[in-house]
């Protein structure tokens, strides 16, 4: 059919020394001329001498396959990205993307990847790797130019994508989003660091000024950070992040920004499956320590209504935090510094049960339903437990010997009995402690229209 084209009948040659980038181009402007269509790439390596730019709406690129579909960036490269899809004469850059797979092998030169300027609507890139990316550049680079800066790019999909750095130095993030929004990313991979790297630097996924992203089932390994949002411009929020998974990440498993009076809000980090490896790490003075990284920690900065499943990580929360709602399994790992912020205590090992900050607890310690509450520093406890027919209040003793216990000091009964009210009460009886039923005295006991009160000796 007309509007597919392959890049082969317009002179391409296809073996990863040739310059073929004029072949592509001419493929590009045949599809222009047709209003759009498949520009096809064999299954063989293309080198490129500069930058191939799709600027008109409608044009898909279409690989033979996944691996063995090469875009190649030489040396002494012509270009800031090795595909640029932009918009032209058109106001967006539309209806464009990648399918069936393709790699593009950036060959450590000051190159992103694949740069999408302004994308909007009906984009879609599956199966498609960057690998040998520079350290100052991004292997998926979604941006504004400068002419449309205020607007923003929506609607994109990213599938079984994939980013690796060409070495362990890194100062750009993988992936980089400014001013997205509507884009979901199934099963995407970013090294920001090269696998197996002993230095973990960049950041896997940076999200600037963005909105409505989900992120379904993907990875981040050999990393400084996994996850940047920051509310630079505008607020930030509808973040979700679900069955990631997080290997050697040495320092934050989100971390989240806001400048001025921005706000980052509405995110959701569901558990993370944390790959924990050992690494030797160089130190400045040239030698190596033995390092164990697992999938990183959590630094929450002027966010509101975040659900952070933070699990066994350490978390903390800024002052200009609240209204989040973190669950861990080590709330002592937890530092609240903001008020109105809700920390959920989950069971663990060591622990059976929910709590809350640690002052509310139920059924850590007794196998009947039981509420234990705590005082800031967990010194002061108490609790209330239901005991057969039995509402039982009672507070923890330090004993000399240094065991603890709980006394009762007050029991609701369910039972009715004869001259008798529903309540126990405990009281010190020399060096004893005894517990006695409060019953009911005769009428006019206390007084005309009134019952006493009375304990049995």
């Amino acid at each position: 059919m007309d509007n597919f084209i392959n890049i082969d009948d317009f002179g391409a040659v296809g073996n990863g020394l040739h310059d073929d980038s004029e072949a592509i181009y001419s493929a590009i402007q045949s599809l222009v001329t047709q209003k759009g269509g498949i520009l096809y790439i064999p299954a063989k390596t293309y080198a490129i001498g500069k930058e191939v730019v799709i600027d008109f709406p409608g044009i898909y690129i279409r690989g033979a396959s996944p691996y063995f579909s090469v875009i190649k960036v030489l040396e002494n490269f012509d270009g800031s990205s090795a595909i640029t899809f932009k918009p032209n004469t058109y106001q967006l850059s539309k209806g464009t993307g990648i399918d069936h797979g393709l790699t593009v092998n950036c060959n450590n030169q000051e190159v992103h990847g694949i740069t999408g300027v302004r994308m909007y609507d009906q984009v879609c890139m599956q199966n498609v790797e960057v690998k040998n990316v520079h350290k100052d550049y991004s292997g998926f680079n979604f941006t504004q130019n400068s002419e449309g800066y205020s607007k923003i790019g929506q609607t994109l999909l990213l599938e079984n994508c994939y980013g690796e750095r060409y070495g362990g130095e890194a100062n750009a993030p993988m992936f980089y989003f400014d001013r997205y929004q509507e884009v979901n990313l199934v099963g995407c991979k970013a090294f920001p660091s090269q696998a197996n790297s002993e230095t973990l630097q960049g950041d896997g996924f940076y999200l600037k000024d963005c909105r409505g992203f989900t992120f379904t089932g993907c990875s981040v390994a050999f990393a400084e950070n996994a996850f940047i949002v920051e509310a630079a411009t505008k607020n930030v929020s509808g973040i979700t992040i679900s069955g990631q998974t997080n290997e050697a990440i040495a320092s934050y498993a989100l971390k989240t920004k806001a400048l001025n009076a921005t706000m980052v809000e509405s995110v959701t980090v569901l558990p993370i499956r944390s790959e924990v490896r050992e690494i030797e790490e160089k130190q400045l003075d040239g030698s190596e320590r033995k390092v164990v990284v697992g999938g990183g920690n959590f630094d929450i900065q002027k966010t509101t209504k975040a659900l952070i499943y933070s699990m066994d990580a350490a978390l903390t929360l800024g002052n200009s935090s609240s209204q989040n709602v973190v669950f861990s399994t080590a709330s002592e790992k937890v530092i609240n510094l903001a008020a109105g912020n809700s920390v959920f205590g989950l069971a663990n090992f060591a622990r059976s049960g929910t709590s809350i900050l640690d002052a509310l607890t139920i059924n850590e310690f007794s196998s009947v339903p039981t509420v234990y509450f705590a005082d800031k520093a967990g010194v002061n406890k108490s609790r209330i437990e239901q005991q057969s027919a039995n509402l039982r209040f009672g507070f923890r003793y330090v004993e000399p010997s240094g065991a603890k216990s709980y006394i009762n000091k007050f029991i609701i009964l369910k039972n009715d009995l004869v001259n008798a009210t529903n309540i126990q009460v405990t009281y010190p009886e020399g060096t004893n402690t005894v517990v006695r039923r409060v019953e009911i005295g005769e009428p006019n006991s206390a007084g005309e229209g009134y019952r006493g009160l009375r304990i049995r000796n």
